[in-house]
């Protein structure tokens, strides 16, 4: 009997030990990491609101004033980068951009004088520095930018018996500093929405008449805006 009972416990362990085999040459896949990895190049498209704040010293006769005003309407635009993660979660990256305002802005000034002031198209380049809590990244940015800006004015003037409206006007490309931050949400592997506060500077710009009227412009234009772009 003592024979049996050995005989019949190393069978089953023989028959034991053949699953059990099997099942430790199976591979437990690696999973992957719970953290999202904003390395990449993207691009997306943004709307928003342009707001172009503008201030003017008008001086006419021997008489001046002072003006300001906020020349409001939408932009839209497209824009596109790179980004790289590092170890610690720190993300660089650089960005293009480029759109199109529709600010613009009348200003009633001496009673028979209208200043006038608008934002076409522009674009820019900015360098991004921020930190990535997993899908969520907030950021800074700066860099330069290029806007297409009209300033001038209108006014009423008396010639002999006649009563003429006299416009001086330019558009130019203007250069300036841009800076300004947001966040960015991954919501998808691919897909990526935004939302971006930016201030650009755009110097200022000078208008005289040939009555010795004069009018300095300084312009400057906060976007406030959302987005949503591919990572690639």
């Amino acid at each position: 009997m003592r024979f049996v009972s050995w005989g019949f416990v190393a069978a089953c362990g023989f028959l034991l030990a053949g699953p059990a085999a099997k099942a430790a040459e199976i591979r437990v896949p690696d999973l992957p990491s719970p953290s999202y990895n904003w390395t990449g190049f993207y691009a997306g498209i943004y709307g928003g609101g342009g707001y172009a704040a503008w201030a003017a010293d008008y001086c006419r006769n021997g008489a001046c004033r002072h003006a300001e005003g906020q020349a409001s309407g939408f932009a839209v635009g497209v824009y596109g980068g790179y980004n790289h993660q590092f170890a610690n979660r720190f993300v660089i990256g650089g960005e293009f951009e480029w759109g199109k305002s529709s600010s613009s802005r009348d200003e009633l000034i001496f009673g028979d004088s209208v200043l006038l002031s608008s934002f076409g198209a522009f674009g820019g380049a900015r360098l991004r520095a921020g930190y990535a809590f997993d899908r969520l990244l907030a950021y800074g940015a700066v860099g330069v930018g290029v806007a297409s800006i009209g300033n001038g004015y209108r006014y009423t003037v008396q010639k002999g018996c006649d009563t003429v409206q006299e416009m001086i006007w330019d558009e130019q490309v203007k250069a300036g500093l841009i800076v300004g931050g947001g966040f960015e949400y991954a919501f998808t592997k691919h897909f990526v929405g935004r939302g971006e506060y930016l201030y650009a500077d755009y110097g200022s710009v000078s208008r005289s008449g040939k009555d010795r009227t004069r009018t300095e412009f300084r312009n400057e234009m906060h976007l406030v805006r959302v987005g949503a772009s591919y990572r690639f």
